[in-house]
């Protein structure tokens, strides 16, 4: 007569765990695209506390449990974020953003002549750009507007971006709310918005100014354009509220990521 194996109960029961660890990790893999087996290398230029809190401090800067803006958290699902403080180096130095292939300016402080000529042949040697630029920001913040740390309220337009054929220009008499505008690939919200425009549009560009310029089209309301420059891209988005939103919002976080999918890996 043939015998019946018999297993231990504890065995049955270790197994039946083993098999639900398994199956939840199994899910977990398939269900959840926001972390890439491989986050690309992004590097950041900004007067926006977006990676380091508004009013750190050096403690806070080295503190490993101080707070990170959710817009740095968001990004860091996709991206390996460097912060960059200029576009170029001393004489004799490398600029900071060789070796980066993708690159975010939000409202900065400012591009010196060195930065613009830099950021331009970056460009047009492969690099891929998303510039917010804001011509009035609406965010509330806990310094002065004098203040030197307070954000770049007006957004002022860069040389490189005239360059490549895209100036903005601002409806004073506007709505003062916060909106959703359409920028071709989907929507962003946006509050004072600008509005982009291809300088092909108005007369008295130079020989030089024509051969520069890169091929440009508006998106969407108005808000964006993208353009081809030499070897890359540059994807200019007309308002930064997206970015100056307090705290996460699940839009706001899942819009962000479409904006930067559509900017540099489309």
């Amino acid at each position: 007569m043939s015998q019946i194996l018999r297993i231990p109960k504890s065995a049955i029961a270790g197994l039946v765990a083993l098999f639900m660890a398994l199956s939840v990790i199994a899910w977990l893999s398939a269900t959840d695209p926001e972390i890439p087996e491989e986050r690309h290398d992004l590097a950041l230029m900004t007067s926006l506390p977006i990676y380091w809190p508004e009013g750190s401090d050096i403690a806070s800067l080295v503190d490993k449990d101080s707070e990170t803006p959710w817009v740095r958290e968001t990004l860091e699902r996709r991206y390996e974020i460097t912060p960059l403080d200029s576009l170029t180096g001393n004489e004799g130095e490398s600029a900071p953003i060789e070796g980066f292939d993708r690159l975010i300016i939000a409202q900065p402080r400012g591009l010196s002549p060195a930065d613009n000529e830099g950021l331009d042949t970056w460009v047009r040697e492969g690099g891929k750009l998303l510039y917010f630029l804001d011509p009035m920001l609406t965010g509330h913040y806990s310094v002065a507007l004098s203040d030197p740390s307070h954000p770049t309220a007006v957004g002022l337009i860069p040389p490189v971006i005239l360059r490549w054929g895209m100036t903005l220009r601002f409806d004073d008499f506007q709505p003062l709310e916060l909106r959703e505008a359409n920028y071709g690939q989907g929507t962003v919200p946006v509050q004072v918005a600008g509005e982009v425009i291809l300088l092909e549009e108005i007369e008295g560009l130079s020989e030089e100014q024509l051969a520069a310029r890169g091929s440009c089209a508006i998106l969407g309301d108005g808000i964006a354009a993208k353009c081809s420059v030499g070897a890359g891209q540059v994807f200019l988005l007309a308002d930064a509220a997206i970015l100056e939103m307090p705290e996460a919002e699940r839009p706001a976080e899942e819009q962000l990521l479409a904006l930067l999918e559509h900017a540099f890996e489309e």
